[in-house]
């Protein structure tokens, strides 16, 4: 294990110990790193990068307070049909979306949902 080597090797007591921390977090959530390696979901919801967000259409009014927030233009308008009514709504596109959750923030409706 690489951990041993540097805590064997190490010339002084502060690289014997460097690995402690690293192998305790192991031993306790050894779940969540590999998750986060194999799954890419984030079972806290603390990692930016891991996050979905999304909108529920027929949460969303077609506002577009969201549109105002995003700062990489990565909410875009969709047209559909919903319960038999022309509709106009808004969706993300994850590849631009920065995961900044200023349109959470903001949505009045509650449309705008993160998912771990």
């Amino acid at each position: 294990m690489f951990s041993l080597t540097v805590s064997k090797t190490a010339l002084c007591g502060l690289g014997k110990t460097a690995p402690f921390p690293v192998e305790s977090t192991l031993s306790r959530f050894r779940n969540e790193y590999e998750d986060h390696i194999h799954k890419k979901t984030c079972t806290a919801g603390e990692c930016q990068s891991l996050r979905k967000i999304f909108i529920i259409p027929e949460k969303c009014f077609g506002c577009g307070i969201c549109l105002d927030v995003c700062p990489v233009d990565a909410i875009v308008q969709q047209d559909t049909v919903l319960e038999g009514k022309n509709k106009a709504y808004y969706v993300i596109d994850l590849t631009k979306c920065i995961k900044c959750m200023g349109c959470i923030d903001k949505c009045k409706f509650d449309a705008i949902k993160q998912e771990a």
